[in-house]
């Protein structure tokens, strides 16, 4: 496989097949303690096209254009503390400071909040963003105690 970063910005994958997908992304899968590993590619539905097992198995040249891509596009703010976490609504809304500043945000549904085998969690919020949290024993204990009443 080669990708091909095309003069408007988008990028083209040429399969082994000799396929030509234009427009592709990228979305890392799991685990996200192996974010070189696992990169699925994808049309411009979303389809995936084919699985990048390792970033380390591309040429320098497709190599860098797949991590530009990412590094562009991936936003996954890192959960530095949690101030509060309200359900008084039937929804749990989230008061935190990332490394990305402060924020509040909504989760709907428990089953958004995924537990990772390594200890850390990421979090879907109700606009599909997605948080990544670190260890309940990384956490100060002003977060723990805020986040203990929903997990």
């Amino acid at each position: 496989m080669r990708f091909i970063l095309e003069p408007d910005g988008t990028i083209t994958l040429l399969g082994t097949d000799g396929q030509t997908t234009r427009d592709v992304r990228f979305r890392r899968a799991f685990p996200w303690s192996k974010p070189r590993q696992y990169i699925s590619v994808r049309d411009e539905k979303g389809k995936e096209q084919t699985m990048i097992r390792s970033l380390d198995e591309l040429e320098e040249s497709e190599r860098t254009i797949v991590e530009t891509w990412l590094d562009q596009n991936s936003f996954i703010p890192l959960i530095r503390r949690v101030e509060k976490v309200n359900t008084d609504f039937g929804y749990q809304e989230w008061q935190v400071e990332t490394d990305r500043g402060k924020v509040t945000f909504r989760v709907q549904e428990r089953e958004d909040i995924r537990f990772l085998p390594d200890g850390r969690f990421s979090i879907k919020d109700a606009d599909g963003n997605i948080y990544a949290m670190p260890r309940l024993s990384d956490l100060d204990p002003m977060s723990l105690k805020a986040v203990e009443p929903v997990l």
